[in-house]
């Protein structure tokens, strides 16, 4: 342990390693604090999908390079290598409660695939190997708890231990402490609380192989959404239950809705391999990510997430730019990196991603608080299959778009839910989220 870092970053994800990687590689000492044991291990519930590889996402386009196993972003400069396996998904099929669907995705499948399978345990342990480790230092079973600002240094305590940098970049996830301990919530909508259990399925009946496949079904009223995805390797899928009701019980769910008639065929003699949970505050996302030499990356500024290509795009563009702004302190020039990163957050994240879209995905079940709604919207838009795309913002965009051109149609058919939607869309989604469940 060094005296004094150039930059301790505070969790070790998929943003936090990548922030690292980039200031290692710059020459510079970084301390990385993460609160887990082991620092591959998953602790909580994640979809393990690399979404979208057929289009542009955070000013660049990923794509696996299978002959080197490695994951690339070539218009960022970055790559580093993967060894796990990697299962191509090209549909992914969207259910209503009374099974109505809409798919998007060509059958057969055409093209690049809508989204990567993968293996995030396998892909943070390729990242740790990959960082010059004289460079970084990683310290395990460290949590994050207090920081103090002096002059040119940020002192960081984890518990009983201090850490002293120049500065500090926040990579800690959605409930991030260090965007707290800033400041920042007082100024951001608490819009809803996320709710999560994901349960590893070995012989689960999958009704579409290799294809994603979602739902909204409810419980004793209440909104609760089903993610299925096959895991990267055998035959395991990964089913991830999300609610924002505090009060539904998602392991009754999950006894609920295995036994429903709907879906009881799919997990016919299925067994749990492994369970995860998570609880995640969404806020309206952080504008500015960067406060008394604090840099903001990944989730820890965003709206729930920025899916992990997003995370890891910021984590290694937020790395150089914080390199940057270090040897400018040390040549003494005017400072312009830290801006060029505040203008790259604002102008793609904030405004290409507007989170009110991504929030609608969530919004469904709310806007349309009827399940017989919801089954008739479904029918009506998905008598054709959407372009091929799992990123929440252009699928949203894409059904809004296919909506519109049937507002005709359903004023004939159902002046009733033509006349509920145009109440609903003149609101914002997290209005009516917010409205719905009572957040204070």
């Amino acid at each position: 342990m060094k005296e004094r870092y150039d930059v301790v970053i505070v969790g070790a994800g998929p943003a936090g390693l990548l922030a690292a990687k980039a200031l290692a590689e710059n020459g510079f000492d970084v301390a990385v604090l993460e609160r887990k044991k082991n620092l591959s291990e998953i602790v909580r519930a994640c979809g393990q999908s690399l979404l979208p590889p057929n289009e542009y996402f955070f000013g660049d386009i990923f794509h696996y390079n299978e002959k080197d196993k490695r994951f690339c972003f070539p218009l960022s400069g970055l790559s580093f290598p993967y060894a796990g396996h990697v299962k191509k998904l090209s549909i992914w099929h969207m259910f209503s409660p009374g099974m109505k669907k809409m798919q998007f995705g060509y059958t057969p499948p055409q093209g690049a695939p809508i989204a990567l399978s993968y293996d995030k345990e396998t892909m943070l342990r390729c990242l740790i190997e990959d960082l010059p480790r004289d460079r970084v230092e990683f310290f395990p079973e460290t949590e994050f708890t207090d920081m103090q600002l002096g002059p040119g240094m940020i002192l960081v305590q984890a518990g009983s231990r201090q850490f002293v940098s120049t500065c500090l970049i926040a990579a800690d996830g959605a409930n991030s402490r260090v965007v707290h301990q800033l400041g920042y919530n007082n100024n951001r909508r608490h819009i809803a609380t996320l709710h999560v259990r994901s349960f590893f399925l070995k012989g689960f009946h999958a009704p579409y192989p290799d294809s994603i496949i979602t739902a909204v079904a409810f419980i004793e009223e209440k909104p609760v959404y089903l993610f299925l995805l096959p895991r990267p390797d055998g035959d395991e899928w990964n089913f991830i239950l999300l609610t924002l009701e505090p009060s539904v019980d998602l392991g009754h769910a999950y006894q609920i809705i295995t036994r429903d008639e709907r879906y009881a065929a799919w997990f016919r003699g299925a067994e749990q391999t492994r369970q995860f949970a998570a609880v995640e505050y969404i806020y309206s996302p952080v504008q500015r990510p960067f406060r008394n030499n604090v840099l903001i990356v990944g989730d820890a500024g965003a709206c729930q997430e920025l899916e992990c290509l997003g995370a890891m795009i910021t984590g290694w563009k937020g790395g150089l730019a914080l390199a940057a702004a270090l040897k400018e302190q040390h040549l003494g020039i005017l400072p312009r990196a830290i801006a060029q990163y505040e203008d790259w957050w604002l102008n793609t994240y904030i405004k290409q991603y507007n989170y009110q879209d991504y929030l609608s995905i969530f919004g469904l079940a709310y806007m349309f608080a009827r399940p017989d709604i919801i089954d008739y919207l479904f029918d009506v838009m998905g008598t054709e299959p959407f372009p091929p795309t799992f990123n929440p913002y252009t699928a949203v965009g894409l059904l809004g778009n296919r909506l519109q051109g049937l507002l005709s149609q359903i004023m004939q058919s159902r002046p009733d839910i033509a006349q509920q939607l145009a109440a609903t869309m003149t609101q914002f989604p997290s209005d009516v989220i917010a409205a719905a469940i009572k957040t204070p």
